[in-house]
């Protein structure tokens, strides 16, 4: 019966908040907030004008192709140097865990005292 009142009560007062929640741009006093675009010229109404890229100088071109070659050379020279000096990989059958497991068996395998 309670549950019945008040499920009856919940749905007459959602009609109520729907109300309280209205837009509020239609209630008094309120100006509904406009966004305007302004004159546009005449230029923007075309768009930009296309601009071929500048022409390059040969003497520029062939500076910026030594200046990637010498970088390259610097960037392999430092490759081949880290590859030489990294460690070692670690051996699996030197972990912890598996030795570990050996002295725990020789413990087992002990004779009692």
């Amino acid at each position: 019966m309670r549950r019945t009142a008040g499920a009856l009560l919940v749905l007459l007062a959602l009609p109520a908040l729907a109300a309280a929640q209205s837009d509020p741009a239609r209630e008094p006093g309120r100006v509904p907030v406009e966004i305007r675009r302004g004159e546009v010229s005449p230029e923007a109404k075309v768009g930009r004008p296309i601009v071929p890229p500048p022409a390059q100088d040969p003497a520029s071109v062939s500076e910026a192709e030594r200046a990637a070659a010498a970088f390259e050379l610097v960037r392999r020279g430092q490759q081949f140097i880290r590859g030489e000096t990294r460690p070692m990989p670690r051996r699996p059958d030197l972990g912890y865990d598996v030795y570990g497991g050996i002295q725990q068996k020789n413990l087992q395998r002990s004779p009692p005292r």
